[in-house]
C-alpha cells in the first residue's frame, strides 16, 4: 500500500494512506477532536527565512521557561490554548457540526493507549484542558477512536504561538503576535480527509521601546483575535466549502473560559481529580529522571519540574 508522511507543526510525522481532501466536513460529522495543544512559549519568527528561534529546544526550552516564569508569554500559555480549544468546539457546533464531548476521550481505550513522545513529558507541548498532547497517530488508532465514540472522523489540532518584528522601512518599530493553526484529520476508516495549515499576523502590535523591551501583555492579549480568525478560515474551507460570503454572515458569540484558579474550585469528582494528579506526578518524575540523566543536579531538576529535591534524589537511588 502506498504511504505518505504528513507533518503537524514540524513535529513527529503522521503516517497514513494518501487520500483526497473533501469539500464538506459535515459529511464526516460527528467529529471527535483527538487533541488540541500548543507550544509553551512565544518564540520569534523570521518572515524572511521562514524560521523560528530555538527557544523551544528540548532541555533548553524547559530551562528557559523556568528562568522566564514571570514572562506573560509563558505564564498565559494554558489560558491561550484553553481558549483556543473552547473556541474551536463552540465554533464547530455553530457551523452545524456535531462534536463529540472531549471529556469522554479519557474513557476510550484507544485514547488511553495512544503514544506520547518524550518531548511531551518535558513540557514542550501544552495540551488544552481535557486533552493529551498527541503529536503522532496512525490509522488503526483513529479507526478505534471512531468505533468507540461513534464519530465519523477524528481531527488533531495544533496552535503554534509566535511573535514577529514589525518594521517601518528598515527600522524595527514593534512586536506583533503570529499564529499558526495546523489541522489534520481522518475519516472513520483511518483515511486522511484533511491536512492544512493556517497562518495569521495581527495588524496591531506593541511598540518597541528598545530591542528587548515591549508590552508583552499587549502582545499576548491579541492572540484571541487570531484564534477566531484562523478557526473561522478552517471552517469556511471545510464546512462552507470556501463560501466566504456565507462566512461573512456568521455571527460569532462570545465564550468564557475558566481560569486555572476557577477550575481548581469546580468541585470535580474526587477520584478523577486524584487520577489526574497521579498522572501529572508521574510525568514530572519521568521528566526529572531524564534531566538527571543529562547531567543536571537534583536541585536544578527539582526547580524545573516542581518536585521536591528529596523526591528527585529518590529517583537517583532507584535502579
Amino acid at each position: 500500500m502506498k504511504k505518505c508522511f504528513f507533518l503537524l507543526a514540524g513535529l513527529i510525522p503522521f503516517l497514513y494512506s494518501c487520500g483526497s481532501v473533501p469539500a464538506d466536513l459535515k459529511e464526516y460529522s460527528p467529529v471527535a477532536i483527538m487533541t488540541v495543544y500548543s507550544n509553551p512559549s512565544v518564540p520569534w519568527y523570521d518572515e524572511k527565512t521562514g524560521s523560528e528561534s530555538v527557544e523551544d529546544g528540548i532541555l533548553s526550552g524547559a530551562v528557559n521557561r523556568f528562568l522566564n516564569k514571570k514572562n506573560p508569554e509563558n505564564t498565559t500559555t494554558q489560558e491561550r490554548i484553553d481558549y483556543a480549544s473552547a473556541l474551536l468546539s463552540e465554533r464547530m457546533r455553530a457551523f452545524g457540526l456535531e462534536v463529540i464531548d472531549p471529556s469522554t476521550n479519557k474513557d476510550l481505550s484507544a485514547y488511553k493507549h495512544a503514544g506520547k513522545d518524550f518531548t511531551d513529558y518535558l513540557g514542550n507541548t501544552v495540551p488544552a484542558q481535557g486533552y493529551e498532547a498527541f503529536t503522532t497517530s496512525n490509522g488503526k488508532q483513529n479507526r478505534s477512536i471512531c468505533k468507540e465514540s461513534g464519530a465519523k472522523s477524528v481531527i488533531y489540532v495544533n496552535f503554534r504561538f509566535q511573535k514577529v518584528i514589525v518594521k517601518d522601512g528598515v527600522r524595527d518599530k514593534g512586536v506583533a503576535p503570529r499564529l499558526v493553526m495546523s489541522v489534520f484529520g481522518t475519516d472513520s476508516k483511518g483515511k486522511m480527509i484533511l491536512n492544512k495549515e493556517y497562518k495569521a499576523v495581527s495588524g496591531d502590535y506593541a511598540e518597541l521601546i528598545k530591542s528587548s523591551d515591549w508590552d508583552k501583555e499587549k502582545v499576548v492579549s491579541l492572540y484571541p483575535q487570531l484564534e477566531e480568525k484562523l478557526i473561522t478560515q478552517f471552517l469556511t474551507d471545510f464546512v462552507l466549502a470556501g463560501d466566504n460570503e456565507a462566512a461573512e454572515h456568521y455571527k460569532p458569540t462570545a465564550i468564557k473560559v475558566k481560569t486555572a484558579a476557577q477550575k481548581t474550585g469546580d468541585g470535580d469528582n474526587g477520584a478523577a481529580q486524584t487520577g489526574a494528579e497521579d498522572a501529572v506526578l508521574s510525568e514530572k518524575k519521568a521528566t526529572a529522571k531524564k534531566l538527571l540523566e543529562r547531567g543536571m543536579t537534583a536541585q536544578e531538576a527539582a526547580e524545573i519540574t516542581g518536585l521536591s529535591q528529596e523526591e528527585v534524589e529518590k529517583l537517583n537511588q532507584q535502579e
